[in-house]
């Protein structure tokens, strides 16, 4: 449990079938055991470590005993999860497993993902944030129709909020360029999780390429307020290297105002 990291995908496998997959959001702490544990959990000790994740449920659950022939070849020559007749291991809670496992796992549950970064591609949840802020703008009568306009663009890194961001950030800190057609506006803190006036704050985000956009926006990398890059893990790591980004690598100070909101970044991804 020490050892997950933020981003890493954990997989779900429960009365024998494999029925969901999830990304790590919160790094690991101790934890008191959960009430609704009940008698089943009597034999652990009352203290243990939390691992938060953001789980997606599977539209087509499987038991890997009906695929072992496929996945036998794959499993973990230690600490399975599964057995080699396909059955679970109950002395096993939690275990590591190669990404060509992971890969056929989610090919047998019919689920698209990002094989460079082993991103999930659906966040149902943040989907559901991102429309109840939109429909509490939408209600709210104090501010106007202009403005209301104006703070839900913001929420695709547009409108006033990139101009704002644009007097701030002049390009892309980690790949030098420039022409900011092809760069994203990315908020630092998450536009679902802002105030008014933070989503149109110029302070509240970065320009940046769109593959390091992916990277910032669901938390493989962040910055220190010095400007040193921080990353999740080396898997990380061997990425921006392939896209010929060096590291470690300093992209420079930042304001004292781009500070406050690149602190929430960095806690809000277990830096």
């Amino acid at each position: 449990m020490q050892k997950t990291r933020v981003g890493d995908i954990v997989f779900s496998f429960a009365f024998a079938e494999i029925k969901a997959a999830g990304e790590v959001i919160e790094s690991c702490v101790s934890a008191t055991k959960p009430d609704d544990f009940g008698i089943k959990g009597s034999y652990w000790g009352n203290e243990g470590w939390l691992v938060k994740v953001d789980w997606m449920i599977f539209d087509n659950p499987f038991r890997p005993k009906d695929h072992i022939e496929e996945i036998r070849p794959y499993l973990p020559e230690k600490y399975s999860p599964i057995q080699k007749s396909g059955n679970g291991n109950q002395g096993c809670y939690l275990a590591s497993i190669s990404d060509e496992l992971a890969h056929i796992l989610f090919k047998l549950a019919s689920f698209e993902y990002d094989n460079t970064s082993c991103i999930l591609y659906d966040d149902p949840e943040h989907e559901i944030r991102d429309t109840d802020a939109v429909n509490g703008i939408q209600l709210d009568r104090d501010i106007s129709e202009t403005e209301k306009e104006q703070l839900i663009i913001a929420r695709k890194g547009q409108g006033r909020y990139r101009k704002n961001l644009e007097r701030v950030e002049p390009f892309c800190r980690v790949t030098g360029l420039m022409d900011k057609s092809f760069l994203i506006a990315s908020h630092c803190k998450p536009w679902r999780d802002c105030q008014n006036h933070e989503r149109l704050d110029g302070n509240n985000g970065l320009l940046l390429s769109p593959h390091i956009d992916k990277l910032f926006d669901k938390g493989w990398i962040s910055f220190t307020q010095n400007g040193d890059l921080l990353v999740a893990n080396d898997k990380v790591i061997s990425v921006l290297r392939i896209w010929g980004v060096e590291y470690p690598l300093n992209v420079g100070r930042f304001t004292r105002a781009q500070e406050v909101y690149l602190a929430y970044h960095r806690y809000n991804y277990g830096y």
